[in-house]
This record gives structure tokens, C-alpha cells and sequence, in this order.
């Protein structure tokens, strides 16, 4: 009596590595391309001599990056039918380098002299950003200004053009500028 066993002891072979993907923050977690990467399993390729392949992934989440971005370092498994396995590991990276939208740009304001500096009117529309209004896809924008002080003319009079700066959570910035 004798036996003839075919075995698979060999594991899946890995034809292409699966790719990093770099993508533009969409501002709602970019799921259409990371499912699309994920289910493509990162572009790579596998083949196996004795049965057909099957992918896993160890994909949990996506770090908690600046704004809404983040990324994920994925392992994917390719698994024959004997349960022999080859890896290929990738990264799924959502970055944001678009800077905020001044959608409102801020504008001049004239004042009739108060005589003391008109430093209500100025504080008030240094804290209105000049009127300027921003938006930013991937998270939120605060604002900075330049002013130091108003130029001396004559009586008590004077000027300044503010520069505004919007700055988002990547440090991504834009500007607008006026003058009081």
C-alpha cells in the first residue's frame, strides 16, 4: 500500500507590492478613494499554483492628523486555499496643502475723528477681520493680523493697512489686507 499526497506548502506569490496613495483632504474622510484602495488592496498583485487568492487587511482607522486628515499604514494579506499567506504593506495618507478661501475679502473703513484715537471703532474692526469671511475644506481657519499702530497726520488722524491672515490647521495660510 502507498499514498500519494499533493501538499501546498507555499505561500502566495506577491507579483506587485501594493502602492501608497496620497490624496487631496475632501473634508469628509476621502471614503470614496480609501474604499477604492482598500478593495483593490492597494494594487497589488498575487498568484498561487495550486488555488485561488484571497485578501485581508489589518485596516482599522486613520490617524488624527492636522484638520481633517490623517493616515494608515495597512498590512494585506494574500491567502491561498491551504491557508499559506504573503504580506504587502502600504499607506493610505490624507493631506491637506490647499489653503483657506477668502471667500470675503476684508475692507477699508473711513471714520470721522473722535479726537481719542477712534480705538473702539479700530478694536472693532480689527476683531471683524475688516469684515473678511474665510472657508477651508479640511478643518477650521483663525486669523491673525499685522497692526502695530496708526500713522500720525495730521490732528489725530492717521492710517494703516492691516494685512489679515487666515491660517488653517495645516498651516496653510491666505490673506487679505485693508486699511483703517
Amino acid at each position: 500500500t502507498a499514498s500519494f499526497t499533493i501538499q501546498d506548502t507555499l505561500a502566495p506569490v506577491i507579483e506587485s507590492q501594493a502602492a501608497n496613495l496620497t490624496v487631496d483632504c475632501d473634508g469628509a474622510g476621502n471614503t470614496t478613494e480609501l474604499t477604492a484602495w482598500l478593495n483593490s488592496f492597494g494594487g497589488a498583485l498575487a498568484t498561487d499554483a495550486c488555488g485561488i487568492v484571497s485578501w485581508s487587511n489589518n485596516f482599522e482607522a486613520l490617524s488624527d492628523d492636522c484638520g481633517l486628515t490623517g493616515s494608515a499604514t495597512v498590512i494585506f494579506t494574500a491567502t491561498d486555499e491551504c491557508g499559506n499567506a504573503s504580506t504587502t504593506t502600504a499607506t493610505f495618507t490624507i493631506q491637506d496643502t490647499t489653503a483657506p478661501v477668502i471667500e470675503i475679502a476684508a475692507t477699508d473703513l473711513t471714520v470721522e475723528c473722535d479726537g481719542q484715537g477712534n480705538t473702539d471703532a479700530l478694536a472693532q474692526w480689527l476683531n471683524s477681520i475688516g469684515g473678511a469671511v474665510v472657508s477651508d475644506v479640511c478643518g477650521k481657519a483663525t486669523w491673525t493680523n499685522n497692526f502695530e499702530a496708526l500713522s500720525d497726520e495730521c490732528g489725530a488722524t492717521g492710517s494703516a493697512t492691516v494685512i489679515f491672515t487666515a491660517t488653517d490647521e495645516c498651516e496653510n495660510t491666505s490673506t487679505t489686507a485693508a486699511t483703517f
